[in-house]
């Protein structure tokens, strides 16, 4: 009897193994080799990272549900692990990454919540203003040492209806300051002015500067020259009435303008001046001026660069400016610069700039052209619609 109670419960102690042994089997998963997808953001771009991504032969983009992109190794000039968002709209989207391969036959995702910021706001244009120190004018806004381009504009009585503008900013080598010693005794409205292709509404900021001028040099000429590259151009009020003035840099006169010469072209190429930063003057003397006047920049020849002709281009600035774009090509022949308005010859404000409002008195549309001569390039010649309102 004993016998027989052993024996059935060593029975039921081998089905107990056989079923616990059944339930320790491994159960293979469909899914178990499937990479480990992700992706991580980089500004506009989103940047696939995971492990064995060179191995993975294709993996797709989607953005809310809908297939954007495919990277293929098939494919490996243009496979490059990453989805660029520029040209979305501001908004937040459902990004994945989806793949599947042999040992992942049902497929595998990686998915995250992504942000595009609104950035059609114009963060480009900068908020002007200058404060007063003194006889001097200093522009002191946020950005004012990386922008490219702004000018100061002075208008008053005093300049019988001429506007004086002083070109500042880095493509011109400016030094932020506007010096209130040579303009005459009286009132003056002198306004801050930025226009580029990145910003065509910043607001000019301007001011009312009253000038003390108690001048004991009786009446010198304001000497003014605005630096184009490495030519610089004297532009000042009635220079068209001073007989003699002269060019020095560093001290040493280099360069006479004289009326009676006929070789005066109110400008001096710096060009062959080895790279550096030289301080150049114009200084005249008159019976008006005995002790002299004198007015300085400092002017930095850049390092060579290789022209590319490629880049001559002409930029609308609100339809009321028209400028060639920032001076790569430095070997232009500054006398060689013609500016037409529908035809016509026009004095630019620069011979990079041209001012419609200078030319025209109504509303319309106009055709502006440039044409140059550069020892590279050669011939440089493009021309503009502009459509101008006052």
């Amino acid at each position: 009897m004993n016998n027989k109670k052993f024996l059935w419960v060593y029975l039921f102690t081998l089905i107990l193994g056989f079923a616990s042994c059944e339930e320790d089997v491994d159960t293979p998963d469909e899914n178990s080799e499937c990479p480990k997808l992700s992706f991580k953001q980089d500004g506009e771009n989103l940047i696939a990272d995971f492990e064995g991504i060179e191995n993975l032969e294709v993996y797709e983009w989607f953005i809310d549900n809908q297939l954007v992109e495919t990277e293929s190794t098939l494919n490996d000039n243009q496979r490059d692990n990453m989805l660029s968002l520029k040209g979305y709209n501001p908004g937040t989207y459902n990004v994945c990454i989806k793949a599947e391969t042999p040992d992942c036959a049902q497929g595998t995702e990686f998915c995250k919540e992504i942000v595009v910021e609104d950035t059609t706001t114009d963060e480009s244009c900068p908020t002007l203003k200058y404060e007063r120190d003194g006889d001097y004018l200093i522009a002191n806004f946020e950005g004012v040492e990386t922008i490219g381009f702004y000018a100061w504009q002075v208008t008053g009585e005093q300049l019988d209806n001429e506007t004086i503008i002083e070109n500042e900013g880095v493509d011109f080598q400016g030094d932020n300051k506007f010096s209130l010693k040579d303009l005459r005794s009286g009132t003056y409205t002198i306004c801050l002015i930025s226009e580029s292709p990145t910003c065509t509404q910043a607001e000019p900021f301007c001011k009312d500067i009253e000038v003390n001028n108690d001048n004991n040099n009786g009446s010198c000429p304001e000497l003014k020259f605005i630096v184009e590259g490495t030519v610089l151009f004297a532009n000042f009020p009635g220079i068209d009435q001073l007989g003699v003035y002269e060019w020095f840099v560093d001290g040493q006169s280099v360069e006479t303008e004289d009326l009676q010469g006929q070789d005066r072209d109110d400008s001096f190429d710096i060009s062959s001046y080895n790279p550096g930063t030289y301080t150049v003057c114009i200084k005249a003397e008159t019976a008006d001026c005995p002790n002299g006047v004198e007015f300085c920049v400092d002017v930095v020849v850049p390092e060579p660069q290789q022209i590319d002709c490629t880049k001559f281009d002409l930029i609308k600035f609100r339809d009321k400016v028209v400028g060639v774009n920032k001076p790569t090509i430095t070997d232009i022949d500054p006398n060689s610069v013609v500016w037409t308005l529908d035809g016509n010859v026009i004095t630019p404000i620069t011979p990079r700039v041209a001012r419609l409002q200078d030319h025209v008195t109504q509303d319309g549309t106009y055709e502006i052209c440039y044409k140059s001569v550069s020892q590279t390039c050669g011939v440089l010649e493009k021309c503009v619609q502009v459509n101008y309102k006052q």
